[in-house]
């Protein structure tokens, strides 16, 4: 953890330049919504599809709060404002939570996404509560800063992702903690040993609550606005990709996966107009081959290799890796190719890719990319099929 604190602070000064430490702040947002969410599916086994409506209602309430303290003398400043949100999700989670965790598995998902359509159609209706736009330059300063570059967001974004970190850890190791998890893997049991399944759900999912609440409230921080957007199925969306890429139940696969995706976002969108496809064939080739996430993966490779005796899984691991490396590369150059094609806008003249400039109307660059794809996907197929025997 001190490790973790120090490499915080040198953040800034390793990517200086503002669109890095925007990157950097939101990747720290992300990371305590993976862990909130984490506290849901990892331990009480709920699969909650309306988690965005905890951390919009802190974002909702924050913008709120930054308007009644600019301007005015106060106490409150920017490190203590997501204590704000943090106290917004809770009261919803208090709410919603009270009936939904009665039920656990298909009734709980159905009930969350019952819940989050319902609290997004009654943004027609609260409009004005919904979000909004406010100057943090307006909020108290703090030990004499006022906040106004994003640089001084990210200490604040930090510290709490820290605070949220210390939290989750303090929560898995206590007794509660345990019986949460023990809830998830067998409820049944739980009852027959003297414990309510339903109070260590709700109490889990309060917590979870609360933590998504203090995202919500950074968020509004960091960007200065807050719309109904944020509590859409999408950002719900978001939120458990970030958990199932990093691995469920795992302590730090989640922020694992909240670190990849929005690198993957960051990168991939100021590169090509279809990185919504990318993204959603990694989540789908990670649920199917590695269901518990990168960490189990990387678990399950690195026990393998010490179990393995000189059989060369290490070697084929690596050939496995190149194979799929390859067939990456031959199928995103298929994949941008007919985008090219097909987009009325571009001259079908100048396509660059991988460093390289490509005709797309030729047929080199299409039987090119074709065996790239083909050959790297017979690689890791016959790679794979040594791992199994």
């Amino acid at each position: 953890m001190t490790g973790l604190a120090i490499a915080a602070l040198w953040l800034p000064d390793l990517f200086p330049n503002p669109a890095s430490i925007l990157t950097l702040n939101q990747m720290g947002i992300a990371i305590i919504l993976a862990i909130s969410y984490n506290l849901l599916l990892g331990k009480a086994g709920l699969l909650s599809l309306g988690q965005a409506v905890y951390f919009g209602f802190g974002g909702f309430f924050t913008v709120h709060v930054i308007h009644m303290v600019s301007n005015g003398e106060s106490w409150i400043s920017a490190p203590v404002i997501p204590v704000f949100g943090g106290i917004a999700g809770l009261a919803m989670a208090l709410v919603f939570g009270s009936f939904t965790t009665k039920r656990g598995g298909l009734i709980f998902a159905m009930l969350s996404f019952a819940m989050a359509e319902l609290i997004l159609a009654s943004s027609t209706v609260f409009g004005r509560f919904y979000g909004g736009s406010v100057d943090r330059t307006d909020i108290p300063t703090f030990a004499g800063v006022n906040f106004q570059t994003d640089a001084d967001v990210f200490y604040v974004v930090w510290f709490w992702v820290l605070v949220v970190i210390v939290m989750a850890a303090w929560f898995n190791g206590s007794p509660l903690g345990r019986l949460a998890t023990a809830v998830g893997q067998n409820s049944d049991r739980v009852e027959y040993l003297g414990y309510s399944r339903y109070k260590l759900r709700y109490l889990t999912f309060c917590l979870s609550g609360f933590l998504a609440g203090i995202g919500g409230g950074l968020f509004a921080l960091a960007y200065e606005f807050v719309t109904v957007e944020i509590i859409s199925l999408q950002q719900s969306w978001l939120i458990l990709q970030m958990v199932f890429i990093g691995g469920v139940g795992y302590f730090w696969g989640p922020p694992l996966g909240a670190v990849l995706l929005t690198l993957l976002f960051s990168g991939l969108s100021g590169l090509t107009d279809i990185w919504n496809l990318y993204t959603g064939i990694v989540f789908i080739a990670i649920v199917l081959f590695a269901p518990r996430g990168l960490t189990g993966l990387v678990a399950d490779i690195m026990l393998k290799i010490r179990q393995d005796e000189g059989r060369g899984a290490l070697r084929s691991y690596f050939l496995c890796f190149t194979g799929l490396v390859v067939a990456m590369v031959g199928f995103v150059g298929l994949c941008e190719m007919v985008y090219f094609l097909k987009n009325p806008l571009v001259s079908p003249d100048n396509l660059s890719l991988f460093g390289f400039s490509v005709d797309p109307q030729g047929v080199v660059a299409w039987a090119g990319f074709a065996l790239l794809l083909s050959a790297g996907l017979w690689l890791a197929r016959r790679s794979g099929s040594n791992l199994a025997e």
